[in-house]
Formats: structure tokens, C-alpha cells, sequence
């Protein structure tokens, strides 16, 4: 089996205030894996460092062996809710 996504030794967040502090993961093809925690616990943190929307502090991420911004183009995300305007006038048919 190949590695889909490494992180080691990963330090992120948002201006001087740390979320991610020091994680490790592996995470391997076939792997399935669920993140759950409190409000707050750095889920939605994680994944932006994973899109490459927010820069680590420290550490090193991989996607497929490459960067983030090359790997992201190699993987599907798909976010549980989405924006949208509801009063957009539009049907199935």
C-alpha cells in the first residue's frame, strides 16, 4: 500500500494563536479515517492545512509524496455544508 498523506511534526494557526500543536499522522491507501472533536479542537484547522489555505508554522505535509499545493490536485474534498443562495430561482427540471 502507498502513503496518501503524511504529517510530522505539524505546528498551525491563526495570527499568535497555535491550534495544531505538534501532530503526527499516516495516513495510508484504504485507509478510512473520521475526525471528531469539540468546537474549537482544530478539525477545520487541519483540513485547510491539508488544501493548502493556511501555511504551517513548522513541520512537514504530503499529499501523494508531493507539496500540498501540488497534491491537493490529486485528491477530492467534499465539505459537509455549503454556502449557497436558497432563493436562487432554479429546478431539477
Amino acid at each position: 500500500m502507498s502513503t496518501i498523506i503524511t504529517i510530522n511534526n505539524l505546528w498551525a494557526g491563526y495570527e499568535q494563536e497555535p491550534i495544531l500543536e505538534d501532530i503526527n499522522l499516516t495516513i495510508e491507501e484504504l485507509d478510512f479515517l473520521g475526525i471528531i472533536g469539540p468546537n474549537g479542537g482544530g478539525k477545520t484547522t487541519l483540513l485547510k492545512v491539508l488544501l493548502g489555505l493556511i501555511k504551517p508554522w513548522r513541520g512537514e505535509v504530503s499529499i501523494l509524496g508531493q507539496t500540498v499545493q501540488k497534491g491537493r490536485e490529486l485528491v477530492g474534498y467534499v465539505p459537509q455544508f455549503v454556502e449557497c443562495d436558497r432563493s436562487f430561482p432554479i429546478t431539477v427540471g
